[in-house]
């Protein structure tokens, strides 16, 4: 285990190389739950965020996500990302790496809200997975059956035995459309049980070294050999 802004994390369940095959070849399940989650509601939401961000936002579809870069800190040299995911025109998430979850939590109290804005931090309410690999779809697929999957930068915002749930492939840490990786995200008090439902269904665990070997692999510009 390892610790990672505040939050225990499997630095690893086997060797490194095994879990990046996994990831490559079969499918491979990472718990994303310490990703920064914040939901944003009201009138004027969008125009409220292009402000907060400093940026021109798309007048996106309902179930769209939309990147922007950010930079982690002013003393870092690397940049990541935020996703925003507009659930209706007033309804959006904001998704960001844990990394920089506190500075956009600084942002959002930063910019005084619209009277009719509510802004919630729900990290700690919703876990988060991504399932990475070829076998991806077909382990979704046996999970929730009947349920479409998203195409990149979009997701899918539905319910499964009562429970509010969001599927979709976001890129939250830089991933190609190559990779097939998607994100899975649910009430926390149900977080251990639609893990166990994956890996029943032929996910594999595997931690937080591969996935960052995997965004390694990412700064080389070039397809991926057999593992």
């Amino acid at each position: 285990m390892l610790e990672n802004v505040g939050w225990s994390l499997p630095h690893s369940f086997r060797s490194l190389l095994d879990e990046h095959a996994i990831a490559r070849k079969h499918c491979a399940i990472f718990d994303i739950s310490h990703s920064a989650k914040f939901l944003i509601t009201g009138h004027g939401v969008l125009s409220w965020l292009a402000r907060v961000f400093r940026a021109r936002l798309p007048i996106c579809r309902d179930g769209s996500c939309v990147r922007l870069p950010f930079a982690k800190d002013s003393s870092s040299a690397t940049d990541s990302s935020i996703c925003l995911l507009r659930c209706s025109a007033g309804s959006f998430y904001v998704m960001s790496p844990a990394e920089t979850g506190h500075r956009i939590g600084e942002l959002l109290r930063s910019e005084p809200p619209l009277s009719s804005l509510e802004i919630h931090d729900v990290t700690e309410e919703w876990c988060g997975m991504v399932l990475m690999g070829p076998g991806a779809a077909q382990v979704i697929g046996s999970v929730l059956a009947g349920h479409e999957l998203p195409e990149p930068l979009r997701f899918t915002h539905f319910y499964d035995q009562g429970e509010e749930l969001l599927l979709g492939r976001l890129s939250l840490d830089g991933e190609l459309p190559e990779e097939e990786a998607y994100e899975f995200f649910c009430p926390a008090i149900s977080g251990i049980s639609r893990y166990e439902a994956f890996l029943a269904s032929g996910a594999q665990p595997c931690g937080y070294a591969a996935r960052a070997m995997l965004r390694l692999e990412r700064l080389r510009p070039r397809s991926f050999p057999p593992v």
